[in-house]
Parts: structure tokens; sequence; C-alpha cells
């Protein structure tokens, strides 16, 4: 009886200490602190068999929960939700000349990392010094989709760098220095997350790796790599630590490189760098460190680099500097090819003249002043000249209109004129449209990055998808609001998938869908692949994670005054021009383009500077029938009332979204929908009549809220253009460069317009 007694306390107690931990909000607490399940346990156990049993990982065959352990420099084991989110090993195996004998021959990397894709959340894996052989399994790795930081420095690693890794795009730290790995570096810029690349002490070459923009600490010292340093170097804005050294670089040094505005450390030391370092060469605040040693240097150092000082450090020895010591005889340098390597732009630090900034430094710069002197006296004449005629002829537009902002045909006939030629004005060029994923991810700096989720982590943010965060429901999506443990709020989709698909099949599809970053389009930041629970290998739903945009749609914008801020005309363009380039991204970025997007004025989302962004645009998945057409197909299951799982036919598609749009411009300029085709057609007829007879008349066809807000012209351009896009016959119907063009003069005429009223009011005012 009292050991029923004394039982039923300790449950008691267990109970009260539960409520405790779930009145003061640390429920985290009870998460964290759960057990390691078994079956990762035992994957544990696995890997410190597979290494040989190194006395870094002793600790884990007595402990009875790996989670538990205390970290030490030689192990971490991190765990949340009873999963293994990192694991830190670092062994006494330091490479030397008896490689591949501290494993057994019998080893096998492939099996290694097998082992470790048991461990789906693991998100940071070190694996350092502990004899490690064999090539990298890229397909393995590929595979742990929560990854951030891999760091296997001090093993005996080889052949090449998987080209695996520029499609992990979680990676934000990636460490495989003093091993043995040769060949060609992937093209790592698609990693726009990724901060760390450190590749020193291997025999990889000998082109010079392609990073993106967020690296902060780039080393590649001590190996095999050729040519030129390239002139994207100098647009890493974040990097802050960059070691080269110890390679076979040639030809100038892009000066802008040591005034980046974060750079601390740079070591170009023990290359074949070659040419004269221009005088006007800026270093950066924060440097503190130069090494430019034994290169082939030559001419005088640039001012920023003219020995040390309390806060910089400049080594320049083994080079044919004049002005410096421990420096070899200019003849070493071949003083006969520095014109070759000599930066044209960026001046001259030369031997010729009086040095530094005179003698042909002077010359050019006078050149150029002269230059840029007289197109300004140029620019200011035809300024002047613009404004007289605009003022005499007010219907005179300052720039040439594209075939939407002519004047209707019927008014041209009337005239007895002829229609004037059709002109395309195209806003982006081919070569451009190249570039549109990095100029995109330029705009979204501010966007999380984009990772993979664990099941834990969204039943986490959603509650348990809890009927509190739902939004909407329907057979086949469900829509939730999330908060992250970092504390920011995000929106979820759960689509369910067609059975036909399995998580691997589902790789290339998820790559694609996180580069869809743009300025205009909500960003999906993440996503979470939910495997059957019967059947592993069929994945059942899809989890996209989105930026939470909760400044309301661009109707509400048109309609809640009492909840919104009411845009004026102007603010409606710009809203217009923003979803304009938003769809332009959207068929420019894949061959073939992402169309039949769904373009109802309630996905189109203002955030909090107004900024307009597309929401529910189409995520197809591109095909090609056995009779050569293409069409796109959703990995989504459908029912009667949602058509995600339909397969559509790419052609014409782009005209499909030029009509949604159209829409969205008519509801824009009268502030109020098209309920039917019948009112739909009623209200073109109406404008149409008078843009041809008097395009005054259109004012009193707008929204009452922008009355006296817009220029005439500005408005009835904008108003064929919407005309032209709702055309019936979709070959009619414009391309959306002809729309941003149209879209973009309608801005400028609007500016002009409020520029002279402003003026006009002034005027006024001081009269």
């Amino acid at each position: 009886m009292a050991s029923r007694s004394s039982h039923g306390e300790r449950v008691g107690a267990v109970f009260v200490a539960v409520v405790v931990l779930i009145l003061c909000g640390d429920i985290s607490t009870l998460v964290d602190a759960q057990p390691l399940v078994s079956s990762q346990a035992k994957t544990l156990l696995w890997v410190r068999r597979l290494l040989g049993f190194p006395p870094a990982l002793d600790a884990l065959a007595g402990a009875p929960d790996a989670c538990a352990l205390p970290p030490t420099p030689s192990l971490t084991v991190a765990c949340a939700g009873g999963q293994v989110t990192e694991l830190s090993v670092l062994g006494d195996r330091a490479p030397d000349a008896a490689w591949r004998t501290a494993l057994p021959a019998n080893f096998s990397a492939d099996a290694l990392f097998t082992t470790l894709t048991r461990l789906p959340a693991l998100s940071r894996l070190s694996l350092v010094s502990l004899g490690v052989w064999g090539e990298l399994p890229g397909a393995k790795l590929h595979r742990l989709q929560a990854l951030r930081v891999l760091n296997l420095t001090g093993n005996y690693l080889y052949g090449a760098v998987p080209e695996h890794f520029s499609r992990m795009y979680s990676l934000q730290s990636l460490v495989l220095s003093r091993n043995r790995l040769n060949g060609t570096v992937p093209k790592l810029s698609g990693l726009a997350f990724l901060d760390e690349l450190d590749l020193g002490h291997n025999r990889l070459g000998p082109a010079f790796p392609e990073v993106g923009n967020a690296v902060v600490r780039l080393v590649l010292a001590d190996n095999n790599f050729t040519g030129k340093i390239p002139a994207g170097v100098s647009s890493l804005g974040q990097l802050q630590f960059l070691d080269v050294s110890g390679n076979r670089l040639q030809g100038w040094i892009p000066s802008s490189i040591f005034a980046l505005p974060a750079l601390r450390y740079i070591d170009l030391s023990r290359n074949q760098l070659a040419g004269q370092l221009p005088a006007s060469t800026a270093c950066a605040d924060a440097l503190a460190f130069v090494d430019v040693s034994d290169n082939l240097l030559a001419g005088a150092r640039p001012a920023c680099m003219r020995g040390n000082s309390s806060t910089r450090t400049v080594l320049d020895a083994g080079n044919c500097f004049r002005d410096a010591k421990s420096q070899r005889p200019s003849t070493y340098c071949n003083p006969g090819a520095l014109a070759a390597v000599l930066p044209p732009a960026q001046g001259s630090g030369g031997e010729q003249g009086s040095g530094g900034k005179g003698g042909q430094v002077g010359m050019v710069l006078g050149i150029v002043g002269g230059v840029v002197a007289g197109a300004l006296l140029i620019a200011l004449v035809m300024v002047a000249v613009l404004r007289r005629a605009r003022r005499q002829n007010p219907e005179v537009s300052v720039l040439p209109k594209s075939p939407l902002a002519a004047p209707p045909a019927k008014k041209a006939a009337a005239d007895g004129r002829k229609a004037p030629a059709k002109v395309t004005q195209r806003i982006v060029t081919p070569a451009e449209k190249r570039h549109a994923s990095q100029a995109a991810r330029v705009n979204t700096l501010e966007v999380p990055a984009y990772r993979v989720y664990t099941l834990e982590e969204l039943q986490e943010a959603t509650n348990n998808f809890g009927s509190s965060n739902l939004i909407k429901s329907s057979p086949v999506v469900k829509h939730y609001n999330g908060q992250l443990q970092d504390g920011s709020r995000v929106s979820l989709r759960c689509l369910k998938l067609k059975p036909k698909y399995s998580p691997q099949s589902l790789t290339q599809y998820m790559e694609i869908i996180s580069k869809l970053r743009h300025r205009h389009l909500v960003s999906i930041i993440g996503h979470c692949i939910v495997e059957d629970q019967e059947n592993p290998n069929i994945a059942s739903s899809l989890c996209l994670l989105s930026e939470c945009i909760t400044n309301g749609s661009l109707r509400s914008h048109l309609t809640e005054w009492r909840k919104r801020e009411m845009l004026k005309w102007p603010q409606r363009v710009s809203a217009a021009i923003g979803v304009a380039r938003g769809i332009q991204f959207l068929h420019d970025v894949t061959a073939p383009g992402i169309v039949h997007n769904d373009l109802s004025i309630e996905n189109i989302l203002l955030d909090k500077t107004l900024t307009s962004k597309i929401s529910n645009f189409n995520l197809p998945l591109i095909s090609t029938s056995k009779n050569g057409k293409i069409f796109s197909e959703s990995p989504f299951a459908s029912s009667e009332d949602n058509d995600l799982g339909s397969v559509q036919s790419t052609k014409q598609g782009d005209k499909d979204d030029i009509y949604q749009f159209g829409l969205i411009l008519l509801e824009v300029i009268t502030g109020k929908p098209t309920e039917s085709p019948k009112d739909l057609d009623s209200l073109k007829t109406q404008i149409s009549e008078s843009i041809a007879e008097d395009p005054d008349l259109l004012k009193d066809m707008v929204d009452p809220t922008i009355r006296g807000t817009f220029a005439v012209e500005s408005l009835s351009t904008v108003a064929e253009i919407a005309l032209n896009c709702t055309a019936s016959d979709p070959s009619s119907r414009p391309s959306i460069e002809d729309v941003l063009w149209n879209l973009q003069y309608s801005m400028q005429v609007q500016d002009g317009w409020a520029s002279s009223e402003s003026l006009s009011m002034s005027t006024r005012s001081q009269g």
C-alpha cells in the first residue's frame, strides 16, 4: 500500500512539473528534453563502428542518451525533438604520409554517408581528422536536405568535389580543406546563402570557383587555380576573409577588391600576379591584413599599402616594387609585359611621368572631365528644349509611344491618316534575361534563406496544425499561419501530392522552386516533404513555407477605406508596374516560361512599403509528350473545384496571364471588380469610346478616390493597355515587355504632370 502511495506521489510530482513548464511557456524545454529515438541512437553507434571506433566517440558506447552528453572539444551531439541535429567529431588522425592506414581496407565512404542519411534532421556535420578516405558520395550528401554546415577537414578524401553541392541550397558553410580533392569545383553561385567556403590545401583547379554574393569567408589557398582573379570577386560586398595564396593565378589584380567594405583579411601571396597597382587604389577601413608577397608586381605601391601601421599589416616582399625593400630586380617581373597587364580602366601608377596622380593620369582625368561636362551641357539644353516644347504643345509626348499607347485605329482613320507602324520597345534583352535569377536574389536579400524543414518544426510552428492556425481548407490543400522558432511569421500551404511521386523524384522540382526569388513575388522560403506513413517510398504531401505579407491585398487597398491606406493614382501605377515585372520574371526565368498563373487581384499582396507581390503563382513540372509537345503538369492532386493537378499546354499560356493582368488594371482604374463577362464588355466599350472621342470623359469613369491625382494622358495610357490585354483574341494581346514599357511611360507622364502642378502651385503662392 505504501509503495502504491509513493508511486502516486511521483506521478503527481511529474504532472505538476509538466503543468508548471507549460504555464511558464517553456514547452520547448520538454521538446528538447525528449530522449533520442532508438533508431537514431543505433545510427550513431553504427557511425562509430564505421569510423573504426575513434576515441572521440567512446562516450557514445555507455551513454543512455547521446543527447544528454555534455559537449567537449572532441564530440558534440545536439538534438531536438528526439532527432540528432548536430554531430561534430574531432579525431586525432591528422593527415600524414601513411594515408588510408587509419581505417581498415574495407572502409567505404559511401557506406558512412549512407548511414548518416538516417539522421534526416542533421543540420551540422563535422568529421575532422578521422582518417576518412575515398570519394565524396555527392548523391548521399544531397539527401541530407536540412544540412547547413559541412566540415570534413583533415581527412584523405580524393576525387572531384561532387556536382550535387551546387544544388544543396541550405548550405551555409562548406569546409573541405586539407584533403586530396582534385578537379574543377562545381558552380556554387546558386547557393545564395553560402557564407563560408574553405577548399584550401587540396589539388583543385584550374578554374576559379564561382560563388554567391553572400560569401563572407573564401579560402582557396594551396590549390592549382590558374588564370585571372575574376572581376566578380570585386562585387562580393559581404566578403571579410579572402585567401587565394599558393596558386598559379596570373594577370593584374582588380584593385577594387581592396576596397570591399567588409574586407578585413586578404592574402594573394605566392601566385604569378603581375602589373602595377593603380595609385588610386583604395583600401577598406576595416582591412587589417594584406599579403601580396611573392608575385610579379612592379611600379609603386598604392598609398594604403606603403608599410605597416597600428591598424594594418602589409606584406609585399618578393615582388619588383621600386619603393619597397626585399624586392627582386625589375627584370624578374618582365617589365616589357607590364603594358599588357595594366588595368586600363583603373588609371596608372606606373614609372613614367611624375608618378601617382600626375602625368598621364592627369591627362586622362582631364579628357574624362571634358566629356562629362560636355554631356551635362547637352543634357541641360535638351531638357530646356523639351520643357519649352511641352509648354507650347501640351499634347506632344516627351517619349515616343509604343503601339499600345498609339491612338485607336478608329480615330486615326477619322483623321485620314495611316495607322502608325508597329514599334517594338523591349525592356529586357535576351542577355539580360539570363541574369534574372541573380537580380532576383539581390532584390530579396531581406528574405530568409531557403531551407528544408522537418515535420516536427512545422508542427511546432502551427500548434500541431491546429484549427486556430488554419486559414483555408480543401480536399487537396490546406493553408495555415505559422510562427517559427526565431519568431518570424510564415504562411504555410500543405498540398496533397499525386501518388506517383517519391521524395527523391521531387528533389529536382524543389530545386527550381527554391530559385523563384524576385522582389515582386511572395518568396517561398522552405519546404517539407511528408512521406506516407505506410510506404516511406511515396510522398503523401508537400508543405511550402512562404514569407508572410500582412498588409493586405491590392483589392483591399482599393475598397477597404476604413482599414487600409487608399492608393492614389501614382501608387496604383507603381503597384501595377511591380506586378508586370513579376509576370515578366515568371515568363523568362525558365524555358518555356512559367505561365497559367493565378493572377487575380486578391492574389496581389502589398507589403509595408506598398511593394506589390504575386502570390499563388504556378509551380509547374515542364514535360514533353511523345509527339514532342511541351506541356506543364503539376505534381499536386486535384479535385473538382481545384485545378492544381491539371495538365496544361504552355502554348499561349502567357496570353492568359496578360488577360488576367488586364482585369487587374481595369479594377485599378475604376475601383470596382467586373462581375460578369457582360459587365466587362460594357466597361470596355465605354472606355474605348471615351478614349476615341475625348480622353477627358474618362474622368467620370474612374474611382472617385483618385480624382485630382492623375494626369489624363497617364490614365488613358493605362486604360489602353487594359483594353489591349483583355482582347478576346489571345494573339491580339501584347507581350509583357510591351505592357511594362507602356506602364513605365505612363508613370513618366504622371511624374511630369505632378512636377508641373507643384511648380504651378508654387508660382501662384508666390504671386
